[in-house]
């Protein structure tokens, strides 16, 4: 299988480095790889948003800011580059078909944002589309896709399966609301729609046996393309 893994910022960074659980996600990292054709795309997380906000202070220009975030999560890449060791390609990737060029070369590509406009779900969703890969991981916070955000709403309910249209109304339901949020954005899963991209949302528990996950093993969500 190709498998694209898409790493929250604040699963790897929650306020510092969680260096234990880097650690076990670079093993198994490796280890898929073995037989596997594996990319990985870091997002920002807590940090980014903490860059942001201050930078906020000093400019209204969202573009800027927006560059500000890529280069937290391209640091986030660098970690996880240290903690792959040599199966890494050394440097933070930056478009999809250099990601291409590296799996050939037997390499992990980890990225990190692109273009302002677009999280590192959105990325991970084009990258998955452009490698036409056969499953898209999205590792968060939370685990899984719930019919309301869980962190608002105790009675939220975990949906263990659903199509990729379900996903793209839960996110656009999410975001029209004042200061709220999906698991995944809505730009996220229109371009999982689109590719047909069959994809697991977990979260970090699941996380610590990624060999279970790819194989649909998991407490996460399953989001199914329509035919």
């Amino acid at each position: 299988m190709r498998i694209v893994f898409d790493i929250g910022g604040s699963v790897l960074v929650p306020d510092k480095p969680d260096i234990d659980f880097i650690k076990k996600l670079a093993y198994q990292l490796v280890k898929i790889s073995e037989d596997h054709e594996v990319a990985v795309v870091v997002g920002g997380g807590r940090v980014s948003r903490e860059y942001i906000k201050a930078a906020k202070t000093f400019t209204p220009n969202e573009t800027f800011k927006d560059y500000i975030g890529i280069h937290i999560t391209r640091a986030n890449a660098m970690l996880l580059i240290a903690a792959l060791g040599e199966k890494a390609y050394p440097f933070v990737v930056q478009d999809f078909r250099k990601a291409w060029e590296v799996i050939q070369l037997k390499k992990i590509p980890i990225m990190g944002g692109t273009h302002p406009g677009h999280t590192t779900d959105a990325v991970a969703a084009l990258l998955a589309e452009y490698l036409q890969a056969d499953l898209l991981v999205v590792i968060t916070n939370v685990d899984g896709v719930y019919d309301s955000d869980p962190r608002e709403n105790p009675n939220a309910k975990k949906l263990r399966k659903i199509t990729t249209a379900q996903l793209v109304e839960i996110a656009m339901q999410g975001e029209s609301k004042a200061g709220g949020s999906s698991v995944v954005d809505a730009l996220a899963a229109k371009f999982i729609q689109r590719g047909k991209i069959r994809t697991y949302v977990v979260g970090k528990n699941d996380a610590v046996n990624l060999f279970d996950v790819i194989r649909g093993k998991h407490n996460g969500t399953i989001v199914e393309p329509e035919p």
